[in-house]
């Protein structure tokens, strides 16, 4: 290993730069791919191992366990450095989908994929905080416009990947194909990754903090899930669920202020532009995993499409994502500037959510050009955010500060798919009269008037969502990122 005149190792060259991203690529890819890819799959499972109960848990456990784990994640790797923490977390992930693919019932399916979520945080949080650490100043836009992209695309991706996968082969094909990917960025990143230096400090770990943490984002990930699944907001268990998640947070939040090392540090939400960052990072997958789902079931109840139609009509969004954080990442390049980026990126996103409810849904080319603007602008915001957060904090802040944006990201999108199904399916009871929880029966034999009515209501939310994102990224302060001083002792800037 070359060094400088100053003791630390020398740059990685452009080549090294890029063999890292090849594995951090993977890696990613096969977090948020796991998001959704099982979901088109959960009859089939059912019907061949039994336990239809449990069948929602099969995607909420992985999201759930992916949640908790990414903070911790991200402190851990501060304090031991990333190479370490992600070999652990991809060899959790390949052993957990291997786990999966033999599984012969539903309790044992739906441990392993909590096991493989354990596995995917650390994928999501550590693979955009190695390109921090390797790439620096205006030039991670281009690196972060990668990630973003296949992040984003895997989110919209997955349910077509896994129907094509279940129907043509076997539901177990999801999580075969993982195994050789995981295996791949495992050996890739891990070789790659040894110019990286390693943390030569050790503190001790907060892990009263981590519990209190865990708990608490547990019962929210938990109450989230089952408003999407049906259950009331008032009903009993999502009260008890938020009641829990809230003291939990608050408990979390009191221990974080007294701990020698805490997990989640009081003074990474000082920053202005960190805390709005966040936020608009949560926003904008509240549309994006929100609409992933909401759009096929658009195109499938009132429009008769098959799961193959469906899969084409989504391209737009799907390859437009990339597109957009492509674009972004670029741009980041030559002005070393990222709020005009998240403003232009809201202002598209905002246009596309207003034409949405008035769209027909046999109206082909008017829904693809929505879906276009979409994408180009959630892109553009997603990479510039991330980079605004990377450039606020100080070097030894960046996987947790990168572990939190996740997080939010994470955050954002179930709570997307909770409120937005919920204002469809309430609709839908509403016109059966159904009380909360009780299943709506499919679609297809509910009223076409009854539909639409759901479906504009869920639309009006995004929209109201968009409004909320433009205003969150004009109040971002303006600053470059060749202004922001690069390294820092006393915790975030901005």
């Amino acid at each position: 290993m070359t060094e400088g005149d100053t003791g630390r190792p020398a740059p990685l060259t452009e080549a090294e730069v890029t063999r890292v991203v090849l594995g951090l690529l993977l890696a990613l890819f096969l977090a948020a791919i796991d998001q959704t890819i099982v979901s088109v799959a959960l009859v089939s499972i059912a019907r061949d191992i039994g336990g239809f109960e449990l069948v929602p848990w099969v995607v909420s456990g992985y999201l759930v366990a992916s949640t908790v784990s990414t903070p911790i994640y991200g402190k851990l790797s501060d304090l031991y450095g990333r190479r370490p923490l992600l070999s652990v977390a991809i060899a959790i992930y390949m052993l957990a989908a291997l786990l999966c693919a033999l599984a012969q019932s539903m309790p044992q399916l739906v441990a392993f994929r909590i096991l493989q979520g354990l596995g995917g945080g650390g994928l999501i949080a550590l693979s955009q905080a190695t390109i921090a650490d390797i790439v620096p100043g205006a030039q991670r836009g281009r690196y972060q416009g990668y990630l973003s992209g296949v992040f984003a695309v895997a989110a919209v991706a997955g349910p077509v990947l896994g129907g094509y996968l279940t129907f043509y082969l076997s539901w177990r094909a999801i999580f075969w194909q993982a195994v050789p990917l995981a295996i791949a960025a495992f050996l890739i990143s891990r070789r790659a990754m040894l110019r990286l230096s390693a943390r030569g400090e050790r503190r001790p770990i907060d892990w009263l903090g981590a519990l209190l943490l865990a708990a608490g984002l547990s019962a929210l990930m938990i109450a989230l899930t089952r408003i999407g699944q049906g259950h009331g907001w008032d009903s009993p268990s999502t009260l008890l669920l938020a009641g829990l998640s809230a003291l939990s947070l608050i408990a979390c939040a009191l221990r974080e202020q007294v701990a020698p090392e805490p997990i989640l540090p009081p003074d990474l939400f000082t920053s202005r532009t960190v805390i709005l960052c966040y936020l608009l990072a949560g926003l904008a997958f509240f549309v994006l995993v929100g609409n992933s789902v909401l759009l096929p079931i658009w195109m499938q109840s009132l429009g008769g499409a098959g799961a193959d139609e469906v899969a084409l009509r989504m391209l737009p969004l799907t390859l437009a994502v990339p597109a957009g954080a492509f674009v972004s990442g670029r741009t980041m390049m030559r002005t070393a500037g990222y709020r005009p980026l998240m403003l232009w990126g809201s202002v598209l996103s905002l246009a596309a959510a207003a034409a949405l409810p008035f769209i027909p849904v046999a109206a082909d080319l008017p829904a693809a050009l929505a879906m276009t603007l979409l994408g180009l602008g959630l892109g553009l915001q997603m990479p510039a955010s991330l980079v605004a957060v990377q450039s606020a904090v100080a070097p030894r802040q960046m996987g947790i500060a990168t572990a939190v944006s996740a997080l939010f990201r994470t955050l954002g999108g179930a709570v997307g798919i909770a409120i937005l199904t919920a204002v469809l399916f309430a609709q839908v009871r509403a016109a059966r009269g159904l009380s909360a929880g009780e299943a709506t029966g499919p679609l297809a034999d509910v009223a076409a008037e009854t539909l639409q009515a759901g479906f504009r209501g869920a639309f009006g939310v995004t929209l109201g969502v968009a409004v909320l994102s433009l205003i969150v990224a004009w109040a971002i302060p303006a600053r470059t990122l060749l202004a922001a001083p690069e390294s820092s002792s006393t915790g975030p800037r901005g």
